[in-house]
């Protein structure tokens, strides 16, 4: 691995970058094709054939909703309390890039942190606030996720809106309360200080940011900087589901609101956990897995799973390593906001 000696960043060789492509399209290729032999081979040809392809620009125009609100809630991390203000050009650059590090490292989820804190950095934060804040406005993503799968398993345990069996529902149920409930226990004044205190062991330390960042979330919440990046990561989530949505419908299929939102959630946890290549192959299956439990067949499922991919994941990718390349210039235009803010 070569690195930019103005930057100290270190930058993935080209070759890394197509193998890892290369490596993610194989991943995919080969979990559909496992999952395709599963539904039938013949049926999963038919619903390509009957898809209707005009659904696939709701699909593009609701990512780039998301990826629009995501942009916005890292100017606005980036600005909170009298910190420099990007502008949104610049925000996207840096949402772009830590994409692309999802696309080139192994760990992806490390990836992306670790670009965007190289970013924050630039932006003149210390060390301890910028790992604070990249920790933290990505903890807030979860805030609206994590509600709005509640609402949704909520109403289909009750029966009210859609029906899903308990096995998909009360998990969320119960998980989601737990973590808001650990949230709050852990960032109450006087016990936070003592649990982000320095020093420890690697594991320790670990935890003390990820205490420190939901630490973080807590502050901004209640303020207007707050109440904004609630609605921009509520943006990303419904553009992300309307995808999804769209994807189905290009099959033929349809979900009542509440099914289709534990089944994006549940695929979409997938991606929370320390998989390769941002999730890639995992989320595809787990998706798919998700729309058969709430009644979608699986041909169409894999099919729409792969038409929701092909936005979500696969049309973002060229962009995004372009972004990660050109990082070095998003990070002298960091450099320039914070000393106009000083």
């Amino acid at each position: 691995m070569s690195a930019d000696p103005s930057t100290g960043r270190p930058i993935p060789p080209a070759w890394k970058v197509v193998l890892s492509v290369v490596v993610a399209a194989l991943l995919v290729i080969g979990v559909g094709a496992l999952i395709a032999r599963a539904a039938g081979f013949e049926e999963v040809r038919d619903a390509i054939a009957q898809a209707d392809s005009t659904w696939f620009l709701v699909c593009f125009v609701a990512q780039v909703a998301a990826l629009s609100g995501y942009a916005a809630v890292v100017r606005e991390a980036l600005r909170w309390d009298d910190g420099p203000d990007p502008g949104y050009g610049l925000a996207a650059h840096v949402m772009l890039a830590s994409i692309g590090a999802t696309r080139v490292f192994a760990a992806g989820g490390a990836g992306a942190l670790a670009a965007t804190y190289w970013c924050f950095r630039r932006a003149r934060f210390a060390q301890r606030e910028a790992l604070v804040r990249v920790l933290g406005f990505n903890t807030l993503f979860y805030v609206a996720f994590g509600v709005g799968a509640w609402i949704a398993a909520l109403l289909l345990a009750l029966g009210v809106w859609g029906d899903a069996p308990r096995a998909l529902s009360v998990p969320w149920l119960v998980a989601i309360p737990f973590c808001f409930a650990a949230a709050a226990f852990v960032t109450q004044a006087g016990r936070v200080e003592g649990l982000t205190a320095a020093g420890g062991s690697i594991v320790h330390r670990g935890l003390s940011y990820a205490i420190a960042g939901t630490a973080w979330v807590r502050e901004v919440l209640p303020s207007r900087t707050g109440r904004r990046s609630l609605e921009w990561s509520l943006l990303y989530w419904v553009g992300n589901v309307a995808c999804l949505w769209a994807a189905l419908n290009s099959v033929g299929e349809s979900l009542p609101l509440p099914e289709l939102v534990l089944a994006f959630a549940t695929g979409h946890a997938a991606m929370i956990l320390p998989l390769p290549l941002g999730g890639v192959g995992g989320v595809d299956a787990a998706m798919t897995y998700a729309l058969t439990v709430v009644g979608v067949s699986l041909a169409p499922a894999l099919v729409a799973v792969a038409v929701y991919r092909l936005f979500a994941f696969w049309v973002p990718t060229i962009p995004a390593l372009v972004a990660l390349a050109l990082l070095p210039r998003a990070g002298r235009g960091l450099e320039h906001a914070a000393a106009v803010r000083a």
